[in-house]
């Protein structure tokens, strides 16, 4: 009778709902991610071969890195915005906002002209692609751009509107890539496809702003109200987060390029297919630890210790079972997927994805306690260790793949984040240590 009370309050619950709410936000993104590479990989190679459109991903694959150009002050200003405006201090939100939005005009604007100073500096034999430099120019300015549609989100989800902050980013990567196909049908080129989506994601980063312009009465669009004082305090959080972005970005973008280097375009083809499938599980575990982020934030300001730590608890064996149900799916799936997605020109390996699987499943497992770090800005030990195990894995990778070729890549991503885990759940440990539950409270 108690559990069945208890599974309805729980139902019933803002929380629960606002979960929920998030959770289904999340997997529409990850509908969408999902989605467009699925889509994405039969129409690129109906109009370019295998070794083009692996060049394509090694290109696209560098601009990403501009993605960091924030610093993580988003992410930090978002943190101090949730607390503020929980203590009804809106006026110092404002404050805040402003000066992120400040600190991100100056950076990007900085990132851009170092960006155009670099390639014209650039011999143009340094790439075989054609118009490499106007290509990697034009993905630049849209990275840049994504970056204040992130800020736009930073208002939905301070002021208890992650779900619809989520939908927003989300539908402007949709453009983006939407615009992508066009140019890509239209003119079958590099610097078509780059130019398409630039355009898209001009006109979508100008509704983003007009939308989120009207989210709220006391969040606004501006620089008047930026204050030093602001940057700087957010600057040390917002540095752990630049380092945990750089983590990703060498995770992610890092393998890429190693892969091309090494490998060859055609491999790295193969290794972003292979990986994508298996990231699914990651993505679906993040459906869950997304969410979790403001609400953590949320329940440190207003409670104390013990609801905190109950509901890490419940997300930490809720993201467990994920991962380990998702990847043995997601494996059993894979050989139909890869026949049905690749029309056969990538065959199934059971051992190779059963590796790429055992690397997401780490990865997944990561998630909850990672989000439960940043969400309380105490992801210090975590986002410097993190980028070293990154370093350690590109290492270990460069070291064996002449070997073991891409199985040796692979088995360094496992190493890589099977790291990154035991950093993660040994910085909460710690935590929960130093914060104990209060007696009474139930699990």
């Amino acid at each position: 009778m108690s559990i069945t009370l208890r599974a309805a309050a729980l139902r019933h619950s803002p929380l629960a709902r606002r979960m929920a709410s998030g959770a289904g936000a999340y997997g529409y993104a990850q509908a969408v991610s999902i989605g467009t590479q699925l889509v994405s990989l039969p129409l690129f190679l109906h109009y370019w071969d295998m070794a083009t459109y692996g060049y394509w991903l090694a290109l696209t694959a560098l601009p990403l890195y501009l993605s960091m150009a924030d610093a993580g002050i988003s992410h930090a200003a978002c943190n101090r915005m949730i607390g503020l405006i929980t203590q009804g201090q809106k006026a110092r939100a404002a404050e805040v906002f402003q000066s992120a939005l400040a600190f991100l005009l100056a950076v990007s604007l900085l990132a851009l002209l170092v960006v155009g100073g670099t390639l014209w500096l650039l011999p143009s034999a340094t790439l075989a692609a054609p118009q490499w430099k106007a290509v990697l120019m034009l993905l630049s300015v849209s990275v840049v751009l994504a970056l204040f549609c992130s800020l736009a989100e930073v208002v939905y989800k301070a002021t208890g509107g992650y779900a619809a902050g989520t939908y927003l980013v989300t539908t402007g990567r949709l453009c983006d890539w939407t615009g992508g196909l066009i140019g890509l049908a239209l003119t079958q080129s590099f610097i078509g496809v780059a130019a398409s989506m630039l355009l898209a994601r001009v006109g979508y980063t100008l509704l983003s702003l007009w939308l989120s312009q009207h989210r709220t009465d006391f969040l606004r669009w501006g620089v008047r109200q930026a204050r030093w004082r602001d940057i700087r305090d957010t600057a040390k959080p917002g540095a752990l987060f630049f380092s945990l972005s750089l983590t990703n970005a060498l995770s992610l973008q890092g393998f890429t390029l190693l892969v091309a280097a090494t490998l060859g375009p055609a491999a790295t083809a193969v290794f972003n297919t292979y990986r994508t499938i298996a990231r699914v599980v990651v993505q679906v575990t993040n459906a869950l630890s997304n969410p979790l982020w403001p609400e953590l934030t949320a329940l440190k300001g207003q409670q104390g210790d013990g609801p905190f730590w109950q509901l890490y608890r419940r997300a930490k064996r809720l993201g467990l079972l994920i991962a380990t149900a998702g990847a043995l799916l997601v494996f059993l799936a894979a050989p139909w997927l890869l026949e049905v997605w690749t029309h056969g020109q990538i065959p199934f390996t059971a051992t190779t994805m059963a590796l790429f699987l055992l690397y997401a499943a780490t990865c997944s497992a990561t998630q909850v306690p990672r989000v439960v770090l940043m969400s309380i800005n105490r992801h210090a030990g975590l986002a410097a260790q993190s980028l070293l195990a990154a370093a350690v894995a590109l290492v270990v990778a460069w070291l064996v793949w002449p070997r073991a070729g891409m199985t040796g890549v692979v088995g360094a991503m496992v190493l890589g984040e099977a790291l990154v885990w035991l950093t993660a759940t040994r910085a909460v440990h710690r935590l929960r240590t130093h914060h104990p539950q209060p007696t009474g409270v139930a699990a």
